[in-house]
């Protein structure tokens, strides 16, 4: 039992960094994707990138990821994860 929770304490761990690196991807990716377009979509989806990215420097790597998610199906992005 405990070497079960003490690898279930490690993905938890790693899951975090992993979302960390993966934030600035996600956003970059809807900022081009609606960089010069004035559309209602575009311009929501801009507005939840940038509040991923806040999201992102507050250290709120899970909800920023959502966040992104969020914004790319506004635009009807597929975003690449790495």
């Amino acid at each position: 039992m405990k070497k079960i929770l003490m690898a279930l304490a490690l993905v938890v761990a790693t899951a975090g960094a992993a979302f960390a690196n993966q934030c600035p991807l996600l956003v970059k990716q809807i900022e081009d994707a609606t960089a010069g377009k004035t559309d209602d979509a575009s311009k929501k989806a801009a507005s939840m990138a940038a509040e991923a990215k806040t999201l992102h420097a507050a250290g709120k790597h899970a909800e920023s990821v959502a966040k992104a998610q969020e914004a790319a199906k506004a635009i009807n992005l597929q975003l690449k994860m790495k």
